[in-house]
């Protein structure tokens, strides 16, 4: 039997197939079978997946589309045989080191139930953007991701995970198998916030690991589920539920709910002039939401009109090409309050 179990989750990433599954097959620790998935993908990805079939490694290819990432997880931890799950997407790259690194922090302690690394961002044609750690410290002013460490789940739930999902790519992730099926999997029917709900859930089960070096590529790019959920309401609701569970798993005072259900109510302000106001469903969908965050503030829908107009003139700027100088304005008069990363890698 394996140790670990690897599991590819691909749709349509056929232009990164290949740099994915080298960084796999090439990792120093070896102890792993591989578990290739294709969501009927309409590229030629299956043509590469197929060459990639060898003792160690199997294919499952759907004739439909699942229409849900998580519910491919699924399927790949239920043909798992490993006592480890990493579910490396395929649009990402990891260090060669990366499991081994994992794995022995995993070995060394059984109360740990996921262990992850820091994240390099990358763009489609995978030159380096900047390390994640520049988030960790633009969010939380914090130097904590800074070192390794080893912390409650729970806690990190109810510090955290209530208003940010701190665990930014699965690609960078090793996680038991048992917790992962403890927490009854990942939610199928979520389409965008689908890996916070489960971090959560196995968090609640034990202890979890962190370490700062970068042994995962997380690729960003325009087709990703983090750009699409600028533009949907999935995302929000998804959140509300995210945060109930975790309010009724944990102690969570009132006054910390309140801060987590602003944050989200903030996300989902500024994202309204995103979406497509002609799309059916659109005033319904959105007045749900008013509902659910209006007892958070006192004039809801002036600070709703200051941003549709404000992300209105930021687009004028756009399409002018003044926009580049505007956001140096921008830092100029307000440092440190929008994010700039500074590291940016050549």
């Amino acid at each position: 039997m394996p140790l670990v179990s690897v599991i590819v989750p691909n749709y349509n990433h056929a232009q990164y197939l290949e740099d994915r599954l080298h960084s796999i097959y090439r990792q120093s620790f070896t102890d792993f079978e591989v578990i290739l998935l294709d969501d009927a993908s309409t590229d030629n990805s299956l043509d590469i997946l197929r060459g990639y079939i060898d003792h160690r490694t199997r294919l499952f290819p759907n004739r439909i589309n699942s229409g849900s990432p998580f519910a491919q997880w699924n399927k790949g931890v239920n043909l798992a045989e490993g006592k480890y799950i990493w579910l490396a997407e395929s649009d990402d790259v990891a260090d060669l080191e990366l499991l081994q690194k994992l794995v022995d922090i995993m070995e060394r302690d059984e109360d740990i139930v996921l262990a992850f690394s820091q994240s390099m961002l990358i763009d489609d044609k995978s030159r380096p953007l900047h390390s994640f750690a520049e988030n960790y410290r633009f969010l939380y002013k914090s130097d904590r991701w800074e070192q390794p460490f080893v912390d409650s789940g729970k806690d990190e739930c109810v510090a955290y995970l209530l208003k940010n999902n701190t665990i930014p790519n699965a690609s960078a992730v090793l996680m038991r198998k048992s917790a992962y099926k403890q927490a009854g999997g990942a939610p199928a029917h979520f389409k965008l916030n689908g890996d916070w709900l489960l971090y959560a859930k196995v968090l609640m089960q034990g202890k979890f690991a962190f370490t700062p070096e970068v042994l995962n590529q997380f690729r960003t790019h325009g087709n990703t589920q983090r750009h699409k959920a600028r533009r949907s309401v999935h995302a929000f609701r998804e959140m509300i539920g995210i945060q109930d569970f975790i309010f009724t798993q944990a102690e969570v005072d009132e006054k910390t709910m309140a801060e987590a259900r602003k944050q989200v109510a903030e996300w989902w302000i500024g994202g309204i002039a995103h979406q497509t106001w002609l799309r059916k469903g659109f005033w319904k969908e959105n007045l749900q939401l008013y509902r659910t965050f209006s007892p958070y503030y006192r004039a809801l829908w002036l600070r709703i009109i200051w941003h549709v107009v404000f992300a209105t003139g930021w687009y004028a700027l756009y399409i002018t090409g003044l926009l580049a100088l505007a956001k140096k304005v921008r830092h100029w008069l307000f440092p440190g309050k929008y994010f700039n990363p500074q590291s940016q890698q050549s």
